[in-house]
């Protein structure tokens, strides 16, 4: 197994992410350590994901590198350890610290092995962004007796890990060591040192001898408790002594003197991520070593000295720290016991300002804007500002906060292929069944009930998002749902479910099903058994074969351990796969209604983890042969599509999108994103679905050979700012972590020093998430923190345009761009929110696009559907991405070199590295020749003209069909006033089609009709209701019954739009198979019949030929001719007598385009379309529209 070399590296620079600096600094450590363990959680899940990518150096050395089943399984392996002299480590989110804490308290109270040394790593979540309590670890690590460890830097984040070992044993403590948010998804340079790997190891075994243990240490009952407990005091003051060895805490004081008898007016106190926000506000203000800062990294518990003689020196002290006042309360202690009165400040501030917020984080702008009104009361000859320049910083604020942007929200989801989503989308259906008294009567002869859904942790956490809300009705946290239940399930006659992942299971949740047995509780538990720790990066679990090292491990069956737990009771346990989805429900249906506890265990692998293999096999297939073989697709015939949205509101799946059509808006599959996982296939809502199966015999030719020699001119570079900042905004799975590790390469090239800041967390699958990194000169990067001051922002690159403006908006955090320094450059392409999916929240590209221009350098602005360019050419929008990064160098707004480029892109994609650097290249030419890489639009004499030809090929009557076309289009146009170019394609797209349902009288009929509405509209009103008409009476009159149906799925132009989105060419020997997913309905007098088919073409174009159908069956599709002929004779009616009465006609005429849907979806909209509209009617003329005879047509 290849190690990356960065680990390796012991001299020089070395960009990291913020969770591998933890790892090279273990590595570093000296004597090297022993144990590395904990469990996942965000923010430091990725250090588990670096371990398990470098484990041949664990391996090697003898390190023992594992994951615990829980976070205190953990820390009793850090206690364990402690029996030598070992140096182990655990890292754990903050909450799991919480778990942790008893065995922590006891282990601390034991101490550490004077030799040896334990760090407790702790991921805290300052704004709450992926954590669902607002933990503060400081507060627990002092609960606890342990001594906290902050560092502020990457440096120290890397270094600090020797220097904890080197405290804990010292001290004979644990030592607390805290990293954030924005530190552990953050990275940057840093400067690499010697590795250090234990003696003592895996492979160098030893024998403890008993007759040594010190029981007195190790073995904590009482009277040991309170005898211990004494000793801290006296290990607190080796603690200071070691700190003060190392040089953990610094002071920094101004380079000009200070005159006899005087203080400085202010002085800053401050440590972790504050302590750099700090510095970089001051930088920002040019005021770096011109106040006096107390640094503090070992900040529990403080070192009285250290406080007493920093507030020697100042008037006032001030307190920099991220939420509650942890150091000022310690600072407060120290003062009063030393009866020292400098006044402290830190939550409040004196003259009445504005102090530091005691909720959520901070940043570098929000620091500055909070000094600097302090700093500007201060001013003097012991504290000289630039007035102008402090003023100018606060302007610059003010203006990002002043920017009018209003946003849809964008919430995650479940990945595409997520077997969460088949249990999800089931059980939205069977709860809403549940309550139909009609059906529970039917189907389980009994009353209805209300399930009640009790919440857990993992990655169906995001139940709690729309469309599934409605599955999570409460939270207490990780194995805790079933527990939750119990305390409401005495008094409640509720069905109660409880959803819980493998991982769970295996760190806490077993407990939970062996207490709800215990209890009699009437609950289900549905077990999702994907194979993996998956909201966290995708771990093991006890239940697969290797663990994080690659060493095999006991596979534990989750059925045989419930089993166990139940032997005497009558609980099921029952395995499925919830991917059988008629099955799953009938099986979810009756076991939820049984009583007592009932455990059913979904098993389906994660999708990401199965269609990376997949997706691994394609590769190699494609290295192999040139090409893959068979590959197939789930495609929605957008002709057949109705926009009902039922398959978006049953599966929320962000493999599905939104696409512009000649009819309308219309669902599609997006190439990108779908896995063909068929989920949203069995919903049965519509006909428009199929699968689609390529299969080739060669390569298909390259859409990109006039890219493969073509030299470009070199571009111009902007002028730059001494810190260049770029952010970088997308969706989860768009590569932006790509986008940012290919510059940070570039960067670190060049000699750049790189500090970068993702954002992770819960942005699994259409969550926003950004990047963002600042490339300065070599030695700096201490001196900024992660974050992009507000305004600051060099350059933005929107993979997302959504998630873009969201770094301009200031009711977030980011506020990164303004007018005088910030170009963007834009991907216009839209994808939906869940809830635009839902069809609850859309938002307006264009209009979003306006705030971006106006927010930024409109000078520098540059955008262009770059995700259209991406799956025209490559057949995937996942090549956006790069393609912006060739469009951003070839605009001269990035600050490296091609070389560099180059080298970035290839050491990031590696063997992916040739088709990314094309796109790279396609970038460029976008900027110097758009044309040659825009779609061009059909216009109204491409279609007329594309139409005939189709008709003229159409059989016999071909060519008779052709001239009735011309002559209806032409007669059309004659007498309609459209001077819309737009409008005229419409118009003969629609007249064509209907010639298509049923022959040219029905299609002159829609004209006709269409000119008498018209010679009665007015040009005063834009002919608004000749539009509106244009487009509604098509869509009542060519009814998508089975035989219409089926001529859309096999029409030339369905098979020629097939060809170009699959990149199809029958001359390379390609070949499609179709498996069109139907479900017809027949009515034979008193007879309905419904059934399920996978049709095939030659099916379905025996069925478009049945045309005398439509005559033979009057009542087949019924309820669609009786809105037709309603909506016809209230079109007839249209008049504008009264100017006033026009938009209640727009409104009547507009109804048709809300009744979308096939059959029951349908029905239901109809009759409340002909209800209003007959009101509509009614207030207008006095009378409704009469029922009419249906016609057979």
């Amino acid at each position: 197994m290849k190690v990356d070399p960065r680990f390796l590296k012991e001299e020089g620079y070395e960009v990291f992410l913020g969770n591998e600096l933890l790892v090279k600094g273990l590595l570093e450590t000296e004597g090297g350590t022993h144990l590395w363990t904990g469990y996942p959680g965000s923010p430091v899940a990725g250090f588990f994901d670096c371990i398990e990518s470098i484990q041949e150096i664990p391996r090697q050395y003898g390190i023992q590198a594992t994951m615990a089943n829980n976070e205190a399984l953990s820390v009793a392996m850090l206690n364990g350890s402690q029996m030598s002299g070992m140096r182990s480590i655990a890292v754990m989110k903050s909450v799991g610290l919480h778990v942790a804490a008893d065995a922590l308290a006891l282990g601390n109270l034991g101490g550490a092995h004077p030799e040896g040394g334990v760090v407790v790593v702790s991921g805290d979540d300052p704004w709450s962004s992926s954590t669902q309590v607002p933990a503060d670890s400081r507060y627990l690590f002092k609960h606890l007796y342990m001594p906290i460890l902050e560092p502020s830097t990457n440096q120290e984040i890397k270094d600090w890990i020797d220097l904890g070992f080197k405290l804990s044993r010292e001290s004979e403590l644990y030592l607390g060591y805290l990293v954030t948010t924005h530190q552990a998804d953050g990275g940057g340079s840093v400067q690499a040192r010697r590795n250090h790997f234990p003696r003592v190891n895996t492979h160098n075994k030893f024998s403890i001898d008993t007759t040594k243990v010190d029981f007195e240490n190790k073995v904590l009952l009482p009277p040991r408790t309170w005898r211990k407990e004494q000793d801290f005091e006296r290990r607190y003051q080796l603690l200071w002594q070691s700190a003060e060895k190392y040089g953990v805490n610094r002071t920094v004081l101004p380079a000009h003197p200070l005159p006899a008898g005087k203080k400085y007016p202010v002085g800053f106190v401050t440590s972790a991520l504050a302590a750099s926000y700090l510095e970089h506000a001051l930088g920002e203000l040019d005021l770096n070593d011109q106040v006096p800062v107390l640094k503090l990294g070992v900040t529990f518990p403080l070192n009285p000295k250290w406080i007493s003689d920093f507030a020697a020196q100042v008037e006032i002290l001030v307190v920099v720290e991220e939420r509650r006042g942890f150091l000022e309360e310690q600072i407060a202690v120290i003062l009063a016991q030393l009866h020292n009165h400098t006044p402290l400040y830190g939550k409040q501030f004196p003259f009445g300002l504005k102090g530091f917020p005691d909720t959520l984080g901070m940043n570098p702008s929000i620091v500055l804007s909070l000094i600097t009104p302090l700093l500007q009361k201060l001013a003097g000859p012991t504290l000289p500002v630039d007035a102008k320049r402090l003023q100018s910083e606060l302007d610059l604020i003010a203006q990002t906060a002043s920017y009018e942007i209003n946003l849809a929200p964008r919430t995650p989801t479940f990945c595409p292929g997520c077997p969460h989503r088949d249990s999800a989308s089931v059980l939205i259906e069977v709860k809403k069944s549940f309550m139909d008294p009609a059906y529970m009567q039917r189907k389980h002869r009994r009353e209805p009930v209300d399930l009640v859904f009790h919440g857990d942790t993992g990655c169906y956490t995001m139940l709690m998002f729309e469309p599934t809300k409605d599955l999570m009705h409460n939270y207490s946290g990780m194995g805790l749902g079933g527990g939750t239940g119990l305390g409401i399930d005495p008094f409640i006659t509720n069905k109660q479910v409880v959803f819980m992942g493998d991982s769970t299971f295996f760190h806490s949740g077993q407990i939970a099903i062996s207490n709800s047995v215990k209890n009699g509780q009437d609950i289900t538990y549905i077990i999702l058994d994907n194979k993996t720790t998956a909201m966290t990066g995708h771990q093991p679990t006890p239940g697969l074969e290797l663990d994080i090292m690659g060493n095999p491990t006991f596979v534990q069956s989750l059925d045989k351990i419930i089993e166990a737990m139940v032997e005497q009771q009558q609980v099921d346990v029952i395995r499925t796969n919830p991917e059988q989805r008629d099955q799953y429900r009938s099986l979810l249906e009756e076991t939820i209604l049984r009583n007592g506890v009932k455990v059913i265990v979904a098993d389906k692998e994660c999708g990401i983890t199965f269609h990376r293999r997949r997706n691994r096999a394609e590769r190699a297939e494609a290295k192999k042969n040139g090409f893959v073989r068979t590959k197939s697709y789930i495609n929605i015939n957008t002709d057949v599509c109705e926009n009902c949205l039922e398959c978006t509101r049953a599966t929320g799946c962000p493999g599905l999108t939104f696409v512009d059509t000649n009819f309308g808006r219309k669902v599609q599959t997006d190439l990108s994103w779908c896995v063909t996982d068929t989920a949203c296939t069995k919903i049965h809502a519509c006909p428009s679905f199929e699968e689609i199966t390529v299969v080739r015999s060669q390569k298909p030719l390259s859409r990109l050979e006039d890219l493969q020699q073509t030299e470009w001119p070199e571009p111009k570079p902007r002028p730059r700012h001494d810190r260049w900042h770029i952010y970088m905004a997308g969706v989860g799975g768009m590569g932006i972590a790509v986008s940012a590790a290919t510059l940070v390469r570039a960067g670190h090239r060049e000699g750049y020093d790189v500090i970068m800041c993702d954002k992770n967390g819960l942005a699994i699958r259409n969550g926003g998430v950004y990047s963002q990194i600042t490339f300065l000169k070599r030695g700096e990067a201490e001196r900024v923190s992660p974050l992009i001051p507000y305004g600051k922002a060099d350059l933005i690159l929107g993979i997302d345009i959504l998630e873009a403006a969201r770094g301009l908006d200031p009711a977030g955090n980011q506020r990164v761009g303004s007018p005088a320094r910030t170009a963007a450059i834009i991907n216009k392409a839209k994808t939906p929110t869940i809830l635009t999916l839902l069809g609850k929240d859309d938002f307006c590209v264009d209009s979003i696009e306006a705030d971006i221009r106006k927010y930024t350098d409109s000078k520098h602005y540059f955008s262009a559907d770059i995700s259209e360019v991406s799956e025209r050419v490559f057949g995937s929008k996942i090549y956006a991405n790069i393609i912006m990064l060739g469009v951003a160098y070839q605009l001269g707004q990035l600050p490296f070199s091609l070389a560099s480029l180059e080298y970035g892109i290839q050491e990031t994609m590696g063997s992916a590295s040739a088709e990314n650097w094309q796109a790279f290249k396609l970038g460029r030419k976008i900027v110097l020749d758009a044309n040659k890489t825009t779609a061009k639009p059909d216009t109204y004499h491409s279609v007329v003209a594309e139409k005939s030809d189709i008709l003229r090929r159409s059989g016999r009557h071909g060519e008779q069909l052709a001239r009735d076309y011309w002559g209806i289009v032409s007669h059309a146009m004659n007498e309609l006033r459209l001077d819309d170019l737009e409008q005229q394609r419409l118009l003969a797209e629609r007249i064509y089609e209907l010639i298509q349902y049923d022959g040219h009288v029905l299609a002159r009929d829609y004209v006709d009709r269409l000119i008498r509405l018209h010679h009665k509209d007015s040009a005063e009103f834009g002919y608004a209701a000749t539009q509106a008409a244009l487009w509604n009476l098509h869509r009542v009159m060519a009814i998508k019954d089975e035989i219409y149906v089926a001529h859309l799925l096999t029409s030339e132009e369905k098979y020629a739009r097939d060809r170009e989105r699959y990149n199809i060419d029958p001359e390379l020997g390609d070949k499609v198979v179709y498996r069109h997913l139907n479900r017809p309905e027949f009515i034979l007098g008193a007879w309905k019949l419904r059934f399920h088919i996978r049709s095939q073409p030659w099916m379905l174009r025996l069925m478009r030929r049945g045309k005398i159908l439509r005559k033979l069956l009057p009542l087949w599709h019924r309820e669609e001719k009786q809105f037709r002929d309603w909506y016809l004779h209230a079109a007839e009616q249209f008049s504008i007598d009264d100017p006033a009465d026009y938009p209640q006609w727009l409104t009547l005429l507009r109804l048709p385009e809300e009744a979308r849907g096939y059959r029951e979806v349908r029905y239901p909209k109809m009759r409340d379309c002909r209800q209003r509209g007959d009101a509509i009617l009614t207030a207008i003329t006095g009378t409704a529209s009469t029922s009419l005879h249906v016609a057979n047509r």
